[in-house]
């Protein structure tokens, strides 16, 4: 069973009176008022943000413990083979070839690898890949969609849903689930599909799961011919322009060349300042290109959505400084499609072979500690 609600969604603040307000996606992207709005209920000026946002839908059919093992839960991840036992020996392999010690290695490595797996909805899923690709340096990495199917034992999962603001769900620990006897902590995500709810799970719930990477080449949106032809060759000549005159100055490390620009050190010829003028100047017209290709490629998201979107794609581009602009918007289509073409993306993983993992989860049981990712 499917549970979606788009990438188009508006928000919902709770104001000190208790009772919930709700906010359009528009005035949360530009923080209308000072990011502040009325209570629709006692008219107190609610400073909206994350730190007050709320349930969207008091009727979550996610509050549900029966429905929520009868839903399709997804989960995006760098790991080809996730949930993976092997990720402890990974971890540690990792650890020491990066030669990083810590005091307590122990206490270390189990802080790391016995953390609890996060499910969510297809969007929270894309908007978590979304932030990690900006946020966490996996701007070039390859990334998953994983389909996740669970279950649950009668009286394993909190009651009612825990609120992230109060009571941090991110770093939950499968020594916490143990301690209060549970299989999985239902949460208010905050930080992806603001609103929605979310599981926080020991791994040995998932029964099974289905992969594909993202994105897919085959559901890429169609070109647009002649869309762009002008910007493309404006940021051409203009990165012919901003390399000539960087090569003026290449001689001079780029920390001094810093100070020269902002005039800390002398720049008798100017050449620092032209160099650094047009590298904004180039800059600028790739973040123009950027918001025009959102625009045309991403209709049904929200102004929230895309900037995220663009962040992401940023360091997709940073991570591959070589890549001209068709690449780029040949790479921005497809990953459009995962917002704009979400059903035909969700019809194509649950057509794919599921990976049962109901043996695997009772021996990890049996050894009484979740080594996954």
């Amino acid at each position: 069973m499917e549970r979606s609600d788009g990438f188009n969604y508006g928000y919902a603040m709770n104001c000190t009176c208790g009772r919930v307000s709700v906010l359009s996606a528009e005035d949360y992207y530009v923080e209308a008022d000072g990011a502040h709005m009325n209570c629709a209920h006692c008219g107190t000026s609610i400073h909206f943000g994350i730190a007050v946002a709320a349930l969207r839908n008091q009727d979550d059919p996610a509050l549900d413990d029966e429905a929520v093992t009868r839903f399709a839960w997804y989960h995006t991840s760098t790991e080809p083979d996730w949930p993976s036992s092997d990720y402890a020996r990974r971890f540690i392999q990792d650890m020491e070839q990066n030669g990083h010690r810590p005091v307590n290695r122990a206490h270390y490595v189990s802080t790391h690898t016995t953390k609890a797996l996060h499910l969510g909805t297809y969007e929270t899923a894309v908007e978590n890949m979304l932030r990690r690709m900006h946020d966490e340096h996996d701007g070039g990495s390859p990334f998953y969609l994983y389909r996740v199917a669970i279950e649950l034992r009668p009286g394993r999962i909190n009651p009612g849903y825990r609120d992230e603001n109060h009571d941090d769900a991110a770093q939950l620990s499968i020594s916490e689930l143990d301690r209060d006897s549970l299989d999985a902590v239902r949460y208010l995500n905050v930080h992806e599909g603001t609103g929605l709810l979310s599981l926080a799970i020991r791994p040995e719930v998932i029964t099974a799961v289905q992969r594909m990477p993202i994105p897919l080449p085959e559901l890429a949106l169609p070109p647009m011919p002649g869309f762009l032809d002008r910007e493309i060759t404006a940021l051409a000549h203009a990165k012919d322009e901003m390399e000539a005159a960087q090569a003026k100055v290449e001689s001079i490390p780029h920390g001094r060349r810093r100070m020269m620009y902002f005039g800390v050190y002398d720049d008798p010829d100017g050449l620092a300042k032209k160099a650094g003028d047009l590298e904004h100047r180039y800059i600028d017209l790739w973040n123009q290109l950027e918001d025009q290709l959102a625009e045309a490629y991403l209709p049904s998201a929200s102004r929230p959505i895309r900037r995220d979107f663009n962040e992401a794609m940023g360091s997709w581009k940073s991570a591959h400084p070589t890549a001209d602009p068709q690449t780029f918007i040949s790479r921005y289509r497809a990953m459009a499609a995962l917002i704009e073409k979400s059903p035909e993306v969700i019809s194509e993983l649950a057509h794919q072979p599921w990976r049962d993992l109901r043996s695997f989860g009772t021996r990890k049981r049996l050894k009484g500690r979740s080594q996954y990712l």
